[in-house]
């Protein structure tokens, strides 16, 4: 198990995921989208770099809420890990809100929940990503991760 210490933890995004992130705003009334942050980990830097934004094409997705097929983003991660020699990792979960500065709903929070108490990870983390919708999408992200004992 990899092991990151929870005291200056610290989440990056390259450029790619930005854009991708982007490209997923609810800017005009689209249905709520999501799926898995996948990168690389670095024990030493105490860090995580966010390389990959999937996107759950099977989720059951409205306005004010999305389902992420867990199965297809474990494919998905599967063929990520496979291409990059396992070097790569889930790093978190993903979802979009319709609002600048969002903020966990009581249904993200009980998903959050459940997925902290069922998830088998190689980390001893989890991210969870809330894209807002402002124009400056890095002051429009709520991000919060959570260390597993």
């Amino acid at each position: 198990m990899i092991k990151m210490k929870e005291k200056d933890f610290k989440v990056e995004f390259d450029d790619v995921c930005i854009k991708a992130l982007k490209k997923y705003q609810q800017k005009n009334r689209e249905y709520e989208s999501g799926g898995i942050l996948v990168g690389e980990i670095y024990p030493s830097g105490n860090k995580v770099i966010v390389r990959h934004v999937i996107v759950s094409k099977k989720a059951t997705r409205s306005f004010m809420g999305v389902n992420i097929d867990k199965k297809e983003m474990q494919e998905e991660l599967e063929k990520v890990r496979k291409k990059t020699k396992y070097e790569y990792y889930y790093i978190g979960d993903w979802h979009t809100h319709p609002e600048k500065n969002p903020t966990p709903s009581w249904i993200d929070k009980k998903s959050y929940k459940k997925t902290l108490k069922t998830i088998v990870l190689q980390t001893n983390f989890v991210v969870f990503l809330i894209v807002g919708n402002g124009d400056d999408i890095m002051n429009s992200l709520w991000l919060k991760t959570y260390f597993l004992s």
